[in-house]
């Protein structure tokens, strides 16, 4: 895994904490690193009885992972990206569920979340890159962009075009988080796992107190917006702040809008609240590029989902949300959070 990479996924744990105010009960807790980012896992079990449980947890994820990475020759996602173009590839179970869903949200987006842009995300390689690429170079990566490009038919996908790439990382690791819970469940009445930033809870925590969550502002590391309990389970950010490069006093990150081929650039964050960690990594992805006022009356007409946005105008940083967060929201220094 590329340094940078690893360290931005060590910070991006950082950027959600887990708001306990005065704890009861301790949950048994583990961070292990897997599909290129810190996960956590928080169980309100006794150790015995966590042990087991998260050995299973770690490993669906690593299962996931060894499907869906981008990084590995062996994963299937690459045996689609070798394959699709010319024969079709059959999926997985797993892979069709995910594929289905991406589908789905991204012609619901109108395309602002695409699983298609493997060819434009390969090129600009934020995690290693110095430089933003050339327009012509980026012309050309989008002809093989979209997913009009993509066809699923019952298992098997097919690519209409040579050279069309597959990129999920922006669903894999929720995916990744709803599956290890799911596992969780059987031996956890509560508990919560947490990957580069997908969040999904389960549960009443023993002193029953509610969940509650602080979102790390985007522009000042020393500022947090904690969120009161919006009784929906999974949340996810999208942030430009996650993975990066600067070059010619521009930052460029890695949350490329399929219409330009370019960093979207209408939002400095998005947060989303829904009631699965894939949907919610999904939802917040697409938020972030459509924008505050696009984004946020999306969401508005999704059952079951909240989001906040945070952007810029004018040289200020602005926020929006929907009506179910708007009046939980608090504005506090790191110092004022109590764990």
């Amino acid at each position: 895994m590329p340094v940078r990479a690893l360290l931005a996924a060590l910070g991006l744990l950082l950027l959600i904490f887990f708001v306990r105010p005065v704890p009861v009960a301790q949950p048994v807790e583990e961070l292990r690193l897997a599909m290129d980012t810190v996960v956590k896992v928080q169980l309100y079990v006794d150790e015995e009885t966590a042990a087991p449980l998260m050995e299973a947890a770690f490993a669906e994820i690593d299962r996931i992972d060894s499907l869906m990475s981008s990084y590995s020759d062996r994963s299937e996602v690459s045996f689609i990206n070798r394959t699709a173009a010319s024969d079709g590839a059959n999926c997985s179970s797993d892979m069709v569920q995910v594929l289905a869903r991406s589908l789905h949200f991204a012609q619901l987006s109108e395309g602002a979340f695409d699983i298609a842009l493997g060819a434009l995300t390969h090129l600009w390689d934020v995690g290693e890159a110095v430089a933003p690429p050339t327009p012509a170079q980026i012309d050309s990566a989008l002809t093989l962009s979209g997913c009009t490009l993509v066809r699923l038919s019952g298992n098997q996908l097919r690519f209409k075009r040579a050279g069309v790439q597959l990129d999920l990382g922006a669903v894999a690791k929720g995916f990744a988080v709803d599956r290890a819970v799911a596992l969780l469940q059987t031996g956890a009445k509560a508990g919560l796992v947490e990957a580069g930033g997908d969040i999904l809870y389960w549960g009443e925590k023993p002193d029953g107190r509610p969940w509650r969550f602080a979102v790390h502002h985007p522009r000042d590391r020393d500022m947090v917006i904690a969120v009161e309990d919006v009784d929906l389970p999974a949340i996810a950010t999208s942030g430009d702040y996650e993975r990066f490069f600067e070059h010619g006093g521009e930052r460029f990150h890695h949350l490329l809008d399929a219409a330009t081929g370019y960093p979207a650039r209408r939002a400095a964050s998005a947060t989303v609240w829904t009631k699965n960690a894939m949907e919610a990594d999904i939802i917040a992805t697409a938020v972030f590029v459509l924008g505050p006022s696009r984004g946020i009356d999306w969401v508005e007409s999704l059952p079951q989902t909240e989001a906040l946005v945070f952007y810029e105008e004018e040289g200020q940083l602005l926020h929006r949300a929907t009506a179910g967060v708007a009046d939980k929201l608090e504005f506090l220094h790191k110092s004022e959070l109590v764990f």
